[in-house]
């Protein structure tokens, strides 16, 4: 499974990816690629992915973000402010996972 989180950047996301790679090795969780990158990158590179995460601080563009994911048939979840907040890689991890189960 590939899981793609989006900022404005990609910068702030990719610690949390960090903290959820750290934690699928912990489960050894085998196939899983986790990468970050910027919101405004999605359009061009979306189809790379199967889960889409959008990171608070790009809250705003949600309506986009949710638009370019089911036009392209993939899992999309907002992360919750105090997940991020607290760089939860665990609780990121699973909600990656649950939303992918559910498509």
């Amino acid at each position: 499974m590939d899981i793609l989180l989006v900022c404005a950047a990609g910068m702030s996301t990719g610690l949390l990816v960090n903290k959820m790679l750290k934690e699928s090795k912990e489960r050894d969780i085998k196939g899983l690629n986790i990468e970050a990158d910027s919101v405004d990158n999605l359009e061009k590179i979306i189809d790379g992915y199967d889960v889409i995460m959008l990171g608070p601080q790009v809250q705003y563009k949600e309506k986009r973000v949710k638009e370019l994911a089911h036009k392209h048939e993939k899992s999309y979840i907002a992360i919750p402010p105090q997940i991020y907040g607290m760089m939860d890689g665990a609780k990121a991890l699973d909600l990656a996972i649950n939303i992918a189960h559910k498509k």
